[in-house]
């Protein structure tokens, strides 16, 4: 579970951030990104009804929860992210979607590099 300082909890923080913030898709995925002047990079996820039926829903963002904890320690701090899940993320495996959130991360240059 994600402490509650790497939540975007405000609709209007997250809005912000889908209208204002760049945007790498994947095919399981897709992520949107805005620096804040915070410490420490917030975290939301998203999940509309076209993913499926509410057990989907939150599967999906439980796998997508759960990739972000892992690398923690290795996403640059001071940035709001949304993670967006598409249609073929509830039948990925968690490996997939790992790779998946990995990759984006990527992709947006947010992965601290480590020596």
């Amino acid at each position: 579970m994600l402490q509650s300082s790497h939540r975007l909890r405000r609709p209007a923080d997250i809005q912000r951030v889908r209208q204002a913030g760049n945007s790498w898709r994947h095919p399981l995925v897709i992520l949107l990104a805005r620096s804040n002047s915070l410490d420490v990079s917030r975290f939301a996820f998203v999940a509309s009804r076209h993913v499926g039926k509410a057990v989907k829903r939150n599967r999906a963002k439980r796998l997508l929860r759960e990739s972000v904890r892992v690398h923690l320690s290795e996403i640059q701090p001071g940035w709001d992210l949304v993670l967006i899940v598409r249609p073929l993320l509830p039948q990925a495996a968690y490996g997939e979607v790992e790779t998946a959130v990995t990759q984006l991360l990527q992709r947006a240059k947010l992965l601290v590099e480590h020596p």
